[in-house]
């Protein structure tokens, strides 16, 4: 009896939220919640907290909004260290009228070579993947006091539920899609991290959302290098910017302006990228002019531009070594003598992101054939 009820005043919610949605074009309030918080830590890395990375990652973000959209308010679920039950979240959305709801997470496995970002929007969980990460998610609101009263005795992981939750967000589906898209497509360009996609799941701090929103997995804490990445001020400040530049590609898109998109290196601090940040090791110390022996390395980018080798893309490559051919900047990773151990480490770099890493030779700073090479390895 009680999801009749629930359906039929979804229904009557979703007619009139179906004409609001039409006509609300502006977008000038965005609301920003960093995931978990207190005594609900969420996920756990190896020297972190979920809570504690989604709120450096949120005031990161609301920084940025302030200083590149004029006339845009940014709200916070939560600013400090606290735990805010997960429908005083979406319920402050809804009282100040806001336009976008972004929630910032951290995913989480027992496989601890998992990695990636994923954005999700409310809907039908349609894998059992997708199911895992919004119980996860969802889990916080049963340690609530009185979440039976809060949620009117609402159960999140109940199948029968998935109803409730789709009819809720129906009308703002496609707005959370595209964003949600956005939002995958700007991670994939500025960072080298695994592009999960876009997903659908039923989470209940986006259920009660009365405006698009979207829940975003910004990477794998129990991932000790997506960890690191994650816990780093570049790897923060790079997401927080691929972020904010899909909110400029959104609101033009709603709005019908076609405003410039700031590029990533205007949006963050040069502080930032000026910073000197603990590196690994290099794999082998070697001089390609002088050394008499093939050097073997491993290609992984091409450029008509120089880039610096302190750039985002290249923060898990050992003994990095760039040259340039035929007016295209090539940069390469490791150095080895032995062709087994470079073709070892290819594939530690595809692993990595690297999906086009190659090996290539060089013999006193010049390229040549492994037929050259071989040559003079029997020498």
């Amino acid at each position: 009896m009680k999801i009749q009820k629930h359906i039929a005043f979804l229904l009557l919610i979703f007619l009139c939220a179906n004409v609001f949605a039409q006509h609300n074009t502006i977008i000038d309030k965005i609301v920003i919640d960093p995931g978990h918080g207190g005594d609900k830590p969420g996920a756990i890395g190896s020297k972190s907290k979920e809570k504690d990375i989604t709120l450096a990652v949120a005031l990161k973000l609301g920084k940025l909004i302030k200083q590149n959209l004029n006339g845009v308010d940014v709200l916070f679920t939560r600013t400090d260290d606290r735990d805010i039950e997960l429908y005083k979240r979406s319920q402050k959305a809804n009282k100040n009228n806001a336009d976008l709801f972004i929630s910032i997470h951290c995913n989480s496995s027992t496989n601890k070579d998992s990695k990636g970002f994923e954005t999700f929007a409310m809907g039908f969980a349609k894998t059992a993947q997708n199911i895992a990460v919004a119980k996860k998610e969802n889990a916080d609101i049963l340690s609530e006091a009185n979440y039976q009263k809060n949620y009117e005795g609402f159960d999140p992981n109940a199948p029968e539920n998935n109803v409730l939750f789709s009819l809720y967000q129906t009308a703002y589906m496609e707005s959370s899609l595209k964003f949600a898209d956005m939002v995958q497509k700007e991670f994939a360009h500025n960072t080298t991290m695994q592009n999960r996609g876009v997903k659908q799941a039923n989470f209940v701090v986006l259920f009660q959302s009365a405006m698009p929103s979207v829940l975003i997995e910004i990477g794998f804490i129990s991932n000790k290098q997506e960890e690191a990445y994650l816990l780093s001020d570049k790897g923060q400040y790079e997401i927080a910017a691929s972020i904010l530049r899909a909110i400029c590609k959104y609101k033009n898109m709603k709005e019908g302006t076609d405003t410039p998109i700031p590029a990533l290196k205007t949006i963050i601090p040069d502080s930032v990228y000026n910073k000197k940040e603990e590196t690994t090791k290099d794999t082998i110390k070697i001089d390609s002019t002088d050394n008499e022996k093939p050097i073997y390395r491993i290609q992984i980018l091409s450029d008509p531009d120089k880039i610096a080798l302190d750039d985002s893309r290249f923060k898990d490559c050992d003994s990095l070594w760039c040259y340039q051919q035929q007016g295209i900047w090539k940069y390469t990773s490791g150095a080895f003598f032995d062709r087994n151990q470079a073709w070892e480490y290819q594939r530690q770099l595809k692993e990595k992101g690297f999906g086009d890493a190659f090996v290539v030779v060089f013999y006193k700073g010049k390229r040549i054939s492994f037929e050259e090479a071989n040559k003079l390895n029997t020498k």
